[in-house]
């Protein structure tokens, strides 16, 4: 019976061992933040996007609810935007989780900061904020900062070089002269751009390759039109309204950079001879 008594007192010692261990605590610690990745993605004459991503690792074996990330950006160390935002999910335990934050940079903001430009010659923009955890844990907020230099974008110059052929006969051409005016070489992927007769949207003009353009080099660029016989027949009856027409090319001409995409609006205008 003593024997018995041992074991059952040493068996009730580990079973209160085991639930106090279960019921303990997790230590708390704050998690980890970096700017995973910076980057600019298009650049058009009157706004510029970038988008950061923020890695959120958690260091604790339990999982972890968060309140908000405060967050902002700088060009040349002056602020051009703030925002906060309140849907970060709860991360489980010994996981992370990546943040994707879009923003937007107007010209005028860049302009302003004209003399920034000239002495370093290249775009400096910060990304850099807070994270908040749910104050239940007694955490700090955690900083995260990340600075993105790259040269300062120039658009393209997109010049009219005439035309060849009639709008109506199947074989319309404009020529253009594109010049690289940036640093940085450039691809022309695509221009997509109606004529305008007269005030009459005809056929879509379009480039059939793309060009590579290298630092301040020039390039002819042309433009195809084929007319189905219907629309033919509209340009002549418009064409012949008026011996001089006047005629627009609108659109948009798209490039590749190695720090975004640039998209700039067309809009030439022209007297058909």
């Amino acid at each position: 019976m003593k024997k018995q008594l041992v074991l059952s007192a040493i068996g009730a010692g580990i079973a209160a061992l085991v639930i106090g261990c279960a019921g303990a605590p997790s230590v708390v610690t704050p998690p980890t933040v970096v700017v995973s990745e910076l980057k600019s993605l298009s650049f058009t004459p009157v706004l510029m996007k970038f988008e950061a991503k923020i890695l959120i690792t958690n260091t604790m074996s339990a999982g972890l609810e968060l309140q908000r990330v405060d967050f902002a950006s700088d060009l040349y160390d002056q602020q051009a935007f703030a925002d906060s935002w309140a849907g970060v999910k709860p991360i489980d335990g010994g996981q992370n989780e990546t943040v994707t934050f879009p923003f937007q940079i107007t010209m005028p903001n860049l302009a302003t900061l004209a003399p920034d430009l000239i002495a370093e010659g290249n775009l400096r923009v910060t990304f850099r904020g807070q994270l908040y955890a749910n104050p239940k844990y007694g955490m700090q907020s955690i900083p995260f900062t990340q600075t993105l230099t790259i040269p300062i974008p120039k658009l393209p110059q997109v010049s009219y070089a005439g035309t060849s052929g009639e709008p109506f006969s199947g074989a319309f051409q404009v020529n253009l002269q594109v010049k690289n005016p940036n640093t940085f070489p450039f691809t022309l992927t695509s221009v997509k751009s109606f004529l305008v007769i007269n005030g009459r949207k005809y056929s879509l003009l379009r480039t059939r390759e793309s060009l590579d353009f290298q630092s301040g080099e020039t390039q002819p660029v042309v433009l195809r039109m084929e007319t189905p016989p219907g629309k033919a027949l509209s340009m002549a009856l418009n064409l012949a309204t008026n011996p001089n027409p006047q005629f627009n090319i609108t659109g948009e001409v798209t490039f590749d950079t190695p720090y975004g995409w640039i998209f700039i609006p067309m809009d030439l205008q022209e007297t058909l001879q």
